[in-house]
């Protein structure tokens, strides 16, 4: 039994980087949380690109992208009718870096 090894032995051993890990993890997370959001409301992919003024392709580019722009982000939430808000979260203070709001007629203004 020379070649075998003990889980603990094996777990020490990891070759992932477990934060890498739980980056790709929330990233994958975000990709199908932005799919439900349209879903949830009421919207076809093809109503969202209609909005985005872009290809049915590139929605999916956007939803899959494992970095996406903020102002492409901001773009897609106001198709579906919503605003961006970025927070830094520190524990005695959080703070309001980004925030858009809807105007009368119905564009995002920073």
């Amino acid at each position: 039994m020379a070649n075998t090894k003990s889980w603990r032995e094996v777990r020490g051993q990891r070759t992932l980087n477990e934060d890498l890990v739980e980056i790709y993890k929330s990233l994958m997370d975000a990709e199908v949380q932005l799919a439900e959001l349209g879903a949830r409301r009421g919207l076809s992919p093809e109503q969202i690109a209609e909005a985005l003024s872009v290809s049915r392709p590139n929605v999916s580019r956007i939803e899959q992208e494992d970095d996406v722009y903020l102002s492409t982000l901001t773009r897609y939430v106001a198709a579906l009718g919503g605003h961006i808000e970025v927070q830094a979260v520190f524990p005695d203070e959080t703070v309001t870096l980004h925030r858009t709001n809807h105007s009368a007629d119905g564009d995002a203004a920073d």
